[in-house]
């Protein structure tokens, strides 16, 4: 049994719409514990930023809660990583789960206090929905430790494997913190990307901004994961197919496509930060008992 804690760093989330959620791990034998303003709203995000702030401190500092789940995405985590205090994270370290608008977040909390955290899962129902099952086998691989291998990777890469720290998460996000001291180091590593609703041209866009970056050029591979309804308004902008596969042939690193990983239903989890291996057209990722 373990103690997760639920806050929400980003948009805010309704009491009726989590309750889902909530009931669906307490019935599985965990305690779940609710931050003091899970339900707070402001705007377009879950409460004031100093409010959010201090249920993240909150949750780290008590040493009794496991796990923390970001309750949802939307926005808002970013305006948080200029105020967290990242000596107190790195003293209190424990798995923050999270998809979206936590990679934000997430890839701070790598670059200023070494943590590592797991992508792919939100505790807000989504599709119908509290969890698939693969997402929760993936999950649970992630807290326990285990590895796990996704296959059926698509590339045109035939060397040897490739080593390296796993990094990235929702592009729009990866975009918005690059040039930041909130990015972590991409040298050698592997950069998985995905996101929603973008249309192909605004994910060239940001593509683009990697490239100019040389976040592309210091990477040692690229992944491609679920780019979810990015579509063109105009037909004659082309498809999202149109734009991975130019950036396909464009990136000097390898690039691999397909990976199960982003906002559909049945996403893989993954830790950022951890290591993993491309090998064969899959993915090999390393199980640790990364905390406690």
């Amino acid at each position: 049994m373990k103690t997760i804690g639920v806050l929400a760093s980003s948009s805010a989330v309704s009491r009726q719409v989590l309750s889902d959620g909530i009931a669906y791990w307490e019935k599985r034998g965990h305690v779940v514990k609710q931050s003091r303003h899970l339900y707070a709203q402001k705007r377009f995000a879950a409460g004031t930023d100093e409010e959010r702030l201090d249920d993240l401190h909150a949750f780290f500092e008590d040493d009794q809660i496991d796990v923390i789940f970001e309750a949802g995405g939307g926005y808002g985590s970013s305006r948080l990583l200029g105020k967290i205090d990242y000596d107190l994270i790195a003293r209190h370290k424990k798995p923050l789960v999270g998809l979206s608008d936590t990679t934000a977040l997430q890839l701070a909390l790598l670059a200023k206090a070494n943590l590592i955290s797991f992508s792919g899962y939100l505790m807000k129902p989504r599709f119908g929905r509290v969890i698939a099952p693969y997402t929760e086998h993936s999950l649970l691989d992630c807290l326990e430790g285990r590895d796990q291998f996704v296959s059926g990777l698509e590339t045109d890469y035939a060397g040897g494997p490739i080593e390296g720290r796993l990094i990235g998460g929702c592009l729009s996000l990866v975009a918005a913190v690059l040039g930041t001291p909130y990015f972590p180091d991409p040298t050698d590593g592997i950069l998985i990307l995905e996101d929603i609703s973008e249309e192909p041209y605004a994910v060239d866009r940001m593509l683009t901004q990697l490239e100019n970056a040389g976040v592309f050029d210091r990477a040692a591979a690229i992944v491609f994961g679920v780019f979810l309804d990015c579509k063109a308004k105009d037909p004659q902008d082309g498809t999202i197919e149109d734009v991975l596969n130019e950036w396909k042939l464009r990136i000097k690193a390898p690039v691999f496509q397909g990976l199960p990983y982003g906002h559909q239903a049945g996403s893989l989890v993954w830790p950022v930060g951890g290591e993993g291996t491309l090998k064969a057209g899959g993915l090999q990722i390393k199980g640790e008992k990364f905390y406690g």
